[in-house]
């Protein structure tokens, strides 16, 4: 039940927000609908406002939206509606096309307007996402190893794709997973091409142990840091001639000096920069007065016009992502074992449900997305499919025949069909008690 109830309301709000932009848009035009349901199955209630019935049905898994000849149309019998022009096939082709993108439009509408409010109420994300990508951990016997990565290399590009942040490198790596990643990193001035072979996750996703950099919390007043300069949110390279791999890290390096000068090497604004510094004693141990961490979160929270441009931003960044992740399944780099279907789906809207209303929205946000855009992938009975076959009779510049149509409907289904058993059998592979029998 945990996971059940967020899931009804994750999926029931994004399909009944895409079947609205239908029937509005629909409405708009002056098109016949015949009925706007909020669930699917049995009529339960409603109530009839001219040619609508306007229903809620007994499974409350989002709605739908049924106009006046479309190709499902099964209601119109009654011929005294033939002829009076608000039959959806008649017409013209771009109201037709506009009807069937304004789903996936309210969609988009709905992921953005959830995170515009969203970062007016202000949330935290972890600061590492948005620092530049120097390397701060490299695992013991993991694939960078093998690769010669190193503490304190700024990785540039991943196969040739230029990397702003450690949220793009961890993004691009987990694509990647059982094959050649190469990296071109920025070490000591010079530019150098490295290759690893990624590892996999439990989860089907790609590694190569690497990690962020350790940031400064806190400079306390009068101590050597302060005093040299040392700001916090700098991230720590090298303390002397070690490279700080962990907020443990630190102190032993500074014990080691005994109280001699030491420089301590940190990136700030993507620029590396090199502090001497004196280590003072107190209590018994040399210290240089920081404290750090790699966990700590930066705020998230901008008035309406930044918080509608972060949206939009935020939004557009997993569109290339969710393009990218479906491009490397059709093109066979990525499982299909890493994609979540209804049962994947229905676990992570329990886990962000319980983690909290920003996670849960969060989630909301992203899964409308991938709604909204795998709706526009052109196979029907999807809309990307129906305005595909708008734009073929577009160009031959006539319908095509009812028996052509009934042919791309049914092979669309079959390919629709098959999605599902594919994505199906990503779920099933997940749980403990079913992979073990499924190759």
């Amino acid at each position: 039940m945990q996971s059940i109830l967020p899931f009804i309301v994750v999926l029931g709000v994004i399909i009944f927000v895409h079947e609205f932009g239908h029937f509005i848009v629909a409405k708009s035009f002056g098109m016949r609908v015949f009925i706007f349901s909020f669930g699917f199955g049995r009529r339960l209630l409603g109530v009839k406002w001219g040619d609508t019935d306007y229903r809620i049905s007994l499974i409350p898994l989002g709605g739908y939206v049924k106009l006046e000849g479309e190709p499902e149309d099964h209601l119109s019998d009654d011929t005294t509606t033939l002829g009076d022009g608000k039959d959806f096939t008649v017409r013209p082709r771009w109201q037709r096309i506009a009807v069937y993108l304004a789903g996936p439009a309210m969609n988009a509408v709905l992921t953005i307007g959830v995170m515009t409010v969203l970062y007016m109420i202000g949330f935290g994300e972890p600061a590492s996402l948005y620092d530049p990508p120097l390397v701060g951990v490299v695992a013991a016997g993991s694939p960078a190893e093998a690769a010669g990565l190193k503490p304190g290399d700024l990785i540039l590009t991943i196969d040739g794709k230029p990397q702003p942040n450690w949220q793009s490198v961890l993004y691009s790596i987990a694509l990647r997973p059982s094959t050649t990643v190469r990296l071109q990193v920025r070490r000591d001035g010079e530019t150098r091409d490295l290759v690893a072979q990624s590892g996999v996750t439990s989860d089907r996703i790609g590694t190569i142990g690497i990690g962020p950099t350790v940031r400064i919390q806190e400079v306390r007043p009068g101590t050597p840091a302060e005093q040299a300069g040392l700001k916090v949110g700098d991230a720590i390279l090298k303390v002397g001639d070690k490279y700080i791999a962990h907020a443990d890290d630190v102190s032993p390096a500074v014990q080691a000096t005994e109280g001699r000068e030491i420089p301590v090497q940190i990136s700030r604004a993507a620029q590396t920069m090199t502090f001497p510094m004196v280590p003072a004693r107190q209590d018994g141990a040399y210290r240089i007065g920081i404290t750090v961490g790699g966990g700590d979160i930066i705020p998230r929270k901008f008035g309406p016009a930044g918080a509608f441009v972060a949206a939009c931003r935020w939004s557009w960044e997993r569109t290339q992502q969710i393009g990218e992740v479906l491009g490397r399944l059709l093109t066979a780099r990525l499982s299909p074992k890493t994609v979540a279907g209804p049962l994947g789906i229905a676990q992570e809207s329990g886990k962000a449900a319980r983690s909290g209303p920003v996670a849960f929205f969060l989630f909301l946000a992203f899964i409308s997305l991938n709604v909204g855009l795998l709706n526009l992938f052109p196979l029907p009975p999807l809309d990307g499919g129906h305005l595909a076959i708008l734009a073929g009779e577009s160009v031959i510049r006539r319908d095509f025949s009812a028996t052509v149509k009934a042919w791309i409907l049914n092979a669309g289904a079959v390919a629709i069909l098959l999605l599902v058993a594919l994505v199906l059998y990503s779920d099933f592979s997940k749980i403990s008690l079913l992979k073990k029998f499924l190759p």
